[in-house]
C-alpha cells in the first residue's frame, strides 16, 4: 500500500504541475503565475482546495486526472494511518492476551518452521525480528494465529511486549551465535522474576560450543531452562532415530562429504559406543564407489554432500549400484525445496529399483520441529542413562515383562520418558552439592568416579528426588503396577531392600559414563 500511495503521489504532482503550467495562462487573473505558484496551487490538488480551479473552465487533460488522482492519494494515505493505528492497538491487545504461546526470535525458513509447530499444536506463536512487516507469510495463511512484533529481541522492552513470562517456550533461531546468545541473556534478565520461566531454546552453529554452553547449563543451576543445540548434529540424530533399526541389525555406510557427512559419522561413533549390539558402519568416498562391496546385511545407506542437488544425484547412483540389496538410500536434503519434500514426504520413496529404495529426510523441517527443538542435552543424557538402566536389569534377569521400564526408548511409556529426563535435569544439583562441575571432554581417557562416602549421600539424595517426583504424579506405595501407580519402593531409603538400594548406587555410579557419552566429563572443583 505504501508503495501504491507513493506511485500515486509522485504522479499526481507531476500531472497537477504540468497541467496548470498549461492552464494558468489561460486564465487572466493566473496568467502571471511562476513556479511557485504552480507548486503551490499543485499542492493544493492533495487538499481539494486548490483556488483555480474554483471556477468553471474546461481543463486540460492531465490536470483533470491530477485533480482527481491527488484527493485520492490523499484518502489512501488516510485510510492507511487509520489502519496502522488500528493494527497497532489490536497488536497490543492481542499481545496482552497471550498465554502458554511459542516466542521465536528470528525469521526466515527456521522461525516459520518453528511457528507452523506451534499452530499444528494448536497455540499461537509470536516471532520477534527486525522488521514485523516480513515478507514471509505465516504458516499455510495462518495470519491470525501468528503475531508479529518487529524490534531487537535482545530489548527487553520488546521481549515484555511478546509476554515471554506467560509464554510456554522460547526459540532462538537468527542465524548468528552471537546475537543468539547475547538473546539468550536478556531473556534470563526478563525472566528473573518469574517464579515458573519457559524454558528457551537457542540454535548454536558450532558443535564445540555448543557442548561447551550445555556444560555450563548443567552447572548454572538457572532456573531459566536454557537448551543449546547444533543444527548440524541434530539432524545426524533425528535421522538415525529415524531409519536405523532400534535391534542394530544390519550394517550401515555413510556416503558423501561436508558437514552433515561428519555429523553422521560422529553420530554413528556415540551410538556403536554406548549401544549393544554396536552399530556396524563404514564411511566411503564418492570416489570408491564403483569399486564398493556392500556387505550381505547392508540395510542402511546415508548420503549427504554441500548441496541438495548433488546429494540427490550422489544417492540415484548408489541406488543403481546396490538395486539387488534390500537397502534403504537416505539422502539428507538441506531445506524444503523442489529437491526436498515438495516432491515426496519423508520416509515416501522417490525412488526404487529392484530391491533398493531411496528416500529423502529433510533436514530443516525435522531440526526445527518443536518437538526435536525440546529434546536438548538432557534428552541425550536421559536416553544415554536409560540404555545403561536397561544393561544393569538384563544382568539381573529382568525383561520387557517383568519391568516395563526396560523398553528400548523408542517404545517407553511417556511417563517413564519424563522421568528419565527429569533425572537428567536433577545432575547438575547433584554434582554442585558435591563440589563437582560439567566440563567440556578434552579427549583424554577420564576415569573419574564418585568416592565411597560421596555415591551413597548421591544415591540416597537421587532415591528422595523420585520419591518425591512420583508421589507428586499420584504414585503410592505397593506392589508393582503401572496401571495403579503403585510401586514397592516408595519408603524412605532406610526401608529399602539392599538391591532396590544398590539400583539407586548404580544410576548414580553410571553418570560419568553418561556425561562422556555426550561429549562431557567431572572434575572436582570444592575444596
Amino acid at each position: 500500500m505504501r508503495v501504491a500511495i507513493g506511485v500515486g503521489a509522485v504522479v499526481a504532482t507531476v500531472l497537477g504541475m504540468i497541467g496548470f503550467v498549461r492552464f494558468l495562462p489561460t486564465q487572466p487573473d493566473y496568467a502571471a503565475s511562476g513556479w511557485t505558484d504552480v507548486a503551490y496551487y499543485t499542492l493544493q490538488l492533495f487538499v481539494l482546495d486548490a483556488s483555480p480551479l474554483q471556477k468553471a473552465a474546461p481543463l486540460p487533460v492531465v490536470l483533470d486526472v491530477a485533480r482527481f488522482l491527488a484527493p485520492a492519494t490523499t484518502a489512501l494515505a488516510l485510510g492507511a494511518s487509520v489502519l496502522a493505528v488500528y493494527n497497532s492497538t489490536y497488536q497490543m491487545v492481542r499481545a496482552r492476551r497471550l498465554h502458554h504461546h511459542t516466542v521465536v526470535c528470528g525469521d526466515g525458513a527456521p522461525a516459520l518452521r518453528v511457528a507452523q509447530g506451534a499452530l499444528e499444536e494448536h497455540r499461537s506463536c509470536v516471532i520477534i525480528s527486525a522488521s514485523s512487516a516480513s515478507s514471509e507469510p505465516a504458516p499455510d495463511g495462518h495470519e491470525e494465529a501468528v503475531l508479529r512484533i518487529g524490534g531487537d529481541p535482545r530489548d527487553g522492552a520488546v521481549l515484555r511486549e511478546a509476554r515471554i513470562d506467560r509464554a510456554a517456550e522460547i526459540v532462538i533461531v537468527t542465524g548468528d551465535n552471537g546475537r543468539n546468545t547475547d538473546i539468550a541473556a536478556s531473556v534470563r534478565t526478563a525472566l528473573r522474576d518469574v517464579a515458573t520461566p519457559p524454558p528457551c531454546f537457542l540454535e548454536m552453529g558450532s558443535p564445540e560450543l555448543a557442548i561447551a554452553l550445555a556444560a555450563h547449563e548443567i552447572n548454572s543451576g538457572s532456573l531459566v531452562r536454557t537448551e543449546f543445540f547444533d543444527p548440524v548434529a541434530r539432524a545426524a540424530r533425528l535421522l538415525f532415530d529415524a531409519h536405523l533399526s532400534a535391534t542394530g541389525t544390519g550394517s550401515v555406510v555413510l556416503v558423501g562429504s561436508g558437514g552433515q557427512h561428519e555429523a553422521l559419522a560422529r553420530e554413528l561413533e556415540r551410538r556403536s559406543a554406548r549401544v549393544d549390539p554396536a552399530v556396524r558402519w563404514a564411511r566411503l568416498d564418492p570416489a570408491e564407489l564403483q569399486a564398493y562391496e556392500a556387505p550381505a546385511d547392508l540395510a542402511l545407506a546415508v548420503v549427504s554432500a554441500p548441496d541438495d542437488a548433488g546429494a540427490i544425484r550422489l544417492g540415484l547412483r548408489i541406488l543403481r549400484r546396490m538395486h539387488a540389496s534390500a537397502v534403504d538410500v537416505v539422502v539428507a536434503t538441506g531445506s524444503s525445496t523442489a529437491l526436498g519434500t515438495e516432491v515426496a514426504g519423508d520416509h515416501t520413496p522417490i525412488s526404487r529399483i529392484d530391491r533398493a529404495r531411496m528416500l529423502l529426510f529433510n533436514v530443516a523441517d525435522h531440526v526445527y520441529a518443536l518437538p526435536s527443538l525440546r529434546d536438548g542435552i538432557y534428552l541425550d543424557i536421559a536416553r544415554t542413562a536409560h540404555e545403561a538402566y536397561v544393561r544393569q536389569a538384563r544382568a539381573r534377569g529382568e525383561t520387557e515383562n517383568s519391568n516395563p521400564s526396560t523398553l528400548p526408548w523408542p517404545k517407553l511409556p511417556e511417563d517413564l520418558k519424563t522421568a528419565n529426563i527429569r533425572q537428567a535435569h536433577s545432575i547438575g544439583e547433584k554434582l554442585r552439592g558435591a563440589g563437582l562441575a560439567v566440563v567440556p571432554s578434552d579427549g583424554s581417557e577420564n576415569t573419574f568416579a564418585f568416592e565411597g562416602a560421596e555415591l551413597d549421600r548421591l544415591a540416597k539424595e537421587e532415591h528422595e528426588r523420585w520419591r518425591v517426583e512420583r508421589t507428586e504424579a499420584g504414585w503410592t506405595h505397593g506392589p508393582r503396577d503401572d496401571a495403579a501407580k503403585t510401586h514397592p519402593d516408595l519408603v524412605p531409603w532406610p526401608k529399602l531392600t539392599r538391591e532396590s538400594q544398590q539400583k539407586d548406587v548404580d544410576a548414580v555410579a553410571a553418570i560419568p559414563d553418561q556425561l562422556r557419552g555426550i561429549g562431557l566429563q567431572i572434575l572436582r572443583v570444592g575444596g
